[in-house]
């Protein structure tokens, strides 16, 4: 059976960063693990957050457990999912189901931080795997540092909104098929019977986790800024697989008109550069259907930091003052 359930959420509550959007300036609220200033840890609530996610993944109702699991590069993604992941690992090997599951951490850029286009600063580096390895041991062994290669790595002068929604539609186009030909190296080694659903679990940000619900339904609205897939701190959405698990047609570009369909400076690393047929009710490898959209039920705050898209968030006018003078500050709340 091929992957037929995807689980995405959404990093917790986490601390906050500025941007001087007239110099491209970067600045953290307080220290960050990884000396990132828009990579931030969770707070302490968002801390609990994780652990009541965890809680949640791990309870004996919620089937099928996830057997991959794939995460945006940045800190506050890694801490959100670690116990979930923990707990996910401990119960496949009571199970004895460890064999088939590979519950170490995919890191795959593809899936993301959004930040708007820019055409006079690179915007911070998405962290390593060797770097959040050192953070995270449990999630990322020493050992399996490099195992997994991402797909691409987004530009650092940002993109437009339609070229996130390609850039994940991508990204996810390759995920899928690498599940899909695993799952069928793995169940080539089972009897029939013992041939059951997958799932994956994800987590990444408020932007390219609505970016990611359209690019799997293949439904994107005239207005980007509907709120159509809720994308609350913790939240959980579930898609399932429709009937026709044939991948979509490769090679189209969508974007406006002499708009690159991605980003100049997108790097690939495995995938080919094409873009998914996704839109118009394609979606991606044969299209998915949502069944839970930002389930927080389980949080005992409930939804909280909801955000939706409210027009392009550029930096295009070009530097307007020298770093060494004291300028307004952009307080960036979104992801």
């Amino acid at each position: 059976m091929p992957l037929d359930t995807i689980y995405l959420t959404r990093h917790g509550h986490r601390l906050n960063w500025t941007i001087d959007f007239r110099t491209g300036t970067y600045k953290a609220q307080f220290p960050t693990p990884t000396g990132n200033p828009a990579d931030p840890a969770l707070t302490s609530h968002g801390v609990r957050q994780s652990h009541e996610l965890a809680e949640h993944v791990a309870a004996p109702q919620f089937h099928p457990k996830p057997f991959r699991v794939y995460s945006s590069p940045f800190y506050r993604c890694l801490q959100t999912i670690q116990p979930s992941v923990e707990e996910l690992k401990r119960i496949s090997t009571q199970s004895g189901n460890s064999q088939l599951a590979d519950l170490n951490v995919r890191i795959e850029n593809g899936l993301g931080e959004w930040f708007g286009a820019t055409n006079f600063f690179d915007h911070p580096p998405h962290p390593t795997s060797k770097e959040m390895s050192t953070h995270f041991p449990t999630l990322i062994p020493e050992s399996n540092v490099g195992n997994y290669k991402p797909l691409l790595i987004p530009s650092r002068r940002g993109e437009t909104i339609s070229q996130l929604h390609n850039r994940v539609a991508t990204a996810l186009q390759g995920i899928i098929t690498d599940i899909d030909t695993e799952i069928v190296a793995l169940e080539a080694t089972l009897p029939p019977d013992q041939r059951t659903s997958q799932s994956v679990l994800i987590c990444a940000h408020a932007a390219p986790l609505i970016a990611m619900g359209r690019a799997l339904t293949g439904r994107m609205p005239d207005d980007s800024s509907e709120e159509d897939f809720n994308v609350f701190t913790a939240g959980l959405s579930t898609f399932k697989r429709r009937g026709n698990m044939t991948p979509a047609v490769e090679g189209s570009s969508y974007g406006p008109e002499g708009e690159s369909a991605l980003a100049e400076g997108t790097r690939f690393v495995r995938a080919s550069g094409d873009i998914p047929d996704w839109k118009n009710g394609n979606g991606v490898a044969g299209g998915w259907d949502c069944v839970s959209n930002g389930d927080c039920s389980f949080l005992s705050t409930g939804a909280e930091r909801g955000w939706h898209f409210n027009g392009e968030e550029s930096f295009d006018t070009g530097p307007m003052a020298p770093a060494s003078e004291p300028a307004p500050s952009k307080t960036d709340t979104k992801l």
